[in-house]
């Protein structure tokens, strides 16, 4: 029964938009998961996964040299298990997933997104101008990549329908983005007032297409006047837009495939970086719900 099921596990994660390597690894790694508590996976409790979270910690790298496990390394092993319960739950082989409540793991500065909570994201609202509004609503309400934010056309907004197109994301890839009514409300405002020849829906003061840097720098004002503190600030860029409203949509309770197609991900290891939380971020995030 295990190896039918571990095999319909793998097959679910390629189904899921995984790469083929990730669902061989998350796999193994389950599979390792069952030899380490040697019983049924039907009958693993909380403890179990405790146990082998403090063995993930203590045991070596295979790698010659390299130490103990790193922390990412031990996320995955977690995070394959979590997923592997999903998917019994999914499927109706159990009735309830499981829910893992272990220490926090200090990620490693790789899986660290520096994002601004909802409540500061609301003031960097109050503070804009409606040019910056629409900054706003093109960075973190629509999670623009920088190049797109650069890229964007006042063709590629289709007002009547509230939505974004971007033809060319990264890769080529194109998606189309819906917006909200305020949204609307504000981008309609904000052409009013632009001269309609310009192709560019951002310009700068000189009426040429806005760059990162400058994006960067009306965005670094915004965070001065909520007073965001400057160890943070330094940290902070137009992009953490994006990392903010992924983080967010997460956090509400949105599927990770639902986020990756909003962000227009290729594959979905990149959009699980963001479940890869920092324990203190997560709190502020849900002290605020």
């Amino acid at each position: 029964m295990i190896a039918t099921t571990l095999k319909q596990y793998y097959d679910y994660l390629v189904i899921k938009g995984y790469q083929e390597e990730t669902s061989r690894n998350r796999y193994w790694n389950v599979c390792h998961f069952i030899g380490f508590i040697q019983k049924d996976f039907m009958e693993v409790t909380q403890s179990d996964v405790k146990a082998y979270y403090t063995y993930l910690q203590e045991r070596p790298n295979k790698i010659k040299g390299r130490g103990k496990l790193k922390s990412s390394s031990i996320l995955h092993h977690i995070r394959s298990i979590e997923l592997f319960y999903l998917f019994l739950f999914e499927f109706k082989k159990i009735s309830s997933p499981l829910q893992l409540e272990l220490p926090s793991i200090k990620e490693e500065t790789d899986f660290v997104r520096e994002i601004l909570t909802q409540r500061e994201i609301k003031q960097l609202y109050k503070e804009a101008t409606i040019k910056e509004s629409v900054i706003l609503h093109l960075g973190y309400g629509c999670g623009l990549r920088v190049s797109e934010l650069v890229a964007v056309n006042k063709e590629d907004l289709y007002l009547k329908e509230n939505l974004l197109l971007v033809p060319k994301g990264k890769n080529n890839k194109r998606r189309i983005i819906p917006f909200t009514q305020q949204m609307q409300v504000d981008f309609v405002a904000y052409l009013a007032e632009e001269p309609a020849a310009v192709q560019a829906l951002v310009v700068n003061t000189k009426g040429r297409r806005m760059q990162a840097w400058t994006y960067n720098q009306l965005l670094k004002r915004l965070l001065k006047a909520i007073a965001i503190p400057v160890e943070r600030l330094e940290k902070i860029s137009i992009h953490s837009l994006r990392h903010s409203i992924a983080t967010h949509l997460l956090a509400s309770g949105m599927e990770l495939e639902q986020v990756r197609e909003f962000l227009g991900h290729e594959q979905l290891e990149t959009t699980e970086i963001y479940t890869h939380i920092h324990s203190s971020q997560l709190k502020t995030l849900q002290d605020e719900q």
